[in-house]
C-alpha cells in the first residue's frame, strides 16, 4: 500500500502545483515515527507517534492551521531537511534508489520554505 505525504503548509504562499512525496505506507510510517522521535515538542511527539501507530497512509502538513501548529509545521520541516537523510543512509546503507527517493521530499521541503511566508493582513 502507498503512502501520501503533501508538503503545503498553512502561512505560505502556496505553489502552483500540490507538492507530494507517495513513498510506501512503510516509508512514510518510518519517516513520521522518525520525525516524531526528533522534535522537541512533545504534543507534536506524541501526534506523530499516534499517526504511525494507527497505521495512516495519509500525512500532510496542511493539518497544521493555528499560530502554534504552524510552528509545528515549520518543526517538521525542520528536521525533514537537517536530520532525515543522515538516518535513511543509516536504515538503508548503500541503497541509494531510497536515499535519492527519501531526497525528493527533502527537496519539496526546500522548495517550500522557499516560499514567502503569507503576512497576518493577507489571511
Amino acid at each position: 500500500m502507498s503512502g501520501d505525504f503533501i508538503v503545503a503548509p498553512r502561512g505560505r504562499v502556496q505553489p502552483p502545483r500540490m507538492l507530494s512525496w507517495m513513498p510506501s505506507r512503510r516509508l512514510l510510517l518510518r519517516v513520521v515515527d522518525f520525525i516524531a522521535g526528533e522534535v522537541a515538542d512533545d504534543k507534536l511527539s506524541e501526534e506523530l507517534r499516534h499517526f504511525t501507530e494507527g497505521e495512516y497512509g495519509y500525512f500532510s502538513l496542511s493539518a497544521y492551521t493555528s499560530k502554534q501548529a504552524s510552528k509545528q509545521a515549520e518543526e517538521i520541516m525542520a528536521v525533514i531537511r537537517e536530520s532525515l537523510l543522515p538516518a535513511v543512509a543509516e536504515w538503508y546503507p548503500g541503497d541509494d534508489e531510497v536515499h535519492d527517493f527519501v531526497a525528493e521530499l527533502v527537496d519539496l521541503v526546500k522548495q517550500v520554505q522557499a516560499l514567502e511566508p503569507i503576512g497576518q493582513n493577507d489571511r
